[in-house]
């Protein structure tokens, strides 16, 4: 992922929260939006090694040609203070995939040989909560710096369709990665407050793990207590067999929009 966009954004903020202003005015100190949200990322990713004692070896794209099935709404919170904001949200999103093998893929200890037709079913949960100290703060804009964490659960199950009488293989596994969160965000408001903004950028390396997020997030008020949010989000979480876990490796990377509808007071 590239990193420049968000920088950019970043760095604009002061100058995105001096647009259509009339006159100068103090903002309100403090404000609290939420609502709902749905948010359906592309999911690809790998895994290699043994997964909760049994070994798995599958890639999410090449191997089972994940396509997103379908989105469950989730909830968004965000405060904001003069000093401080705290944010939560959560959502999740399925997968399907039906593919001819063309190499043997292993899931929770049940390999299904090459030219094996299966069916799969992948369902991508998340919650997150992070905490901004506000280090500058201008009339409409701000930077600071986020601490929090974001939880992943992945479950995924298989079955083969073979020809009868042969009876199909079941197979699934479940993975739960919660990430630690750190680094920089800016927001602005503009419009007289009618359009907020924020861009975030998170990054964490551990043991030759690492974890990258991009974001970015707009929202646009038609009424003083009611608008609509749009937002793009990537991340990325890639684990070497050897750093976090000695016998897995897993990489997984989901990108993409998401919009909501929001009251704020």
């Amino acid at each position: 992922m590239r990193t420049a966009p968000l920088a950019l954004a970043l760095c604009c903020t002061a100058a995105f929260a001096q647009m259509g202003r009339t006159e100068v005015a103090a903002p309100s100190a403090r404000s609290v939006t939420f609502g709902g949200q749905v948010y359906g990322p592309t999911l690809t990713g790998h895994f290699q090694g043994i997964q909760n004692g049994q070994p798995i070896a599958v890639d999410l794209d090449s191997d089972l040609g994940l396509g997103k099935d379908k989105t469950t709404p989730g909830f968004f919170f965000d405060y904001q203070g003069p000093r401080f904001a705290f944010q939560v949200s959560s959502g999740s999103a399925e997968y399907r995939g039906d593919r001819t093998l063309t190499r043997p893929v292993t899931i929770d200890g049940t390999t299904y040989p090459a030219s094996d037709r299966v069916q799969s079913h992948v369902k991508l949960a998340s919650v997150d909560g992070t905490w901004t100290i506000k280090l500058v703060r201008a009339t409409d804009a701000w930077l600071g710096l986020d601490l929090g964490v974001q939880v992943w659960k992945l479950d995924m199950d298989a079955n083969d369709v073979p020809p009868p009488p042969l009876v199909s293989s079941t197979a699934s596994t479940s993975v739960t990665a919660p990430i630690p969160q750190i680094g920089l965000s800016g927001g602005a408001k503009g419009f007289d407050g009618k359009v907020e903004s924020k861009a975030y950028v998170h990054y964490l390396g551990y043991k030759g793990a690492k974890y990258t997020l991009l974001g970015l997030d707009v929202r646009v008020f038609p009424l003083k207590w009611l608008g609509v949010r749009a937002f793009y989000e990537g991340g990325t979480f890639d684990v070497p067999k050897g750093s976090v876990k000695d016998d897995l490796e897993l990489k997984l990377e989901r990108k993409g929009g998401g919009f909501g509808v929001v009251v704020r007071f």
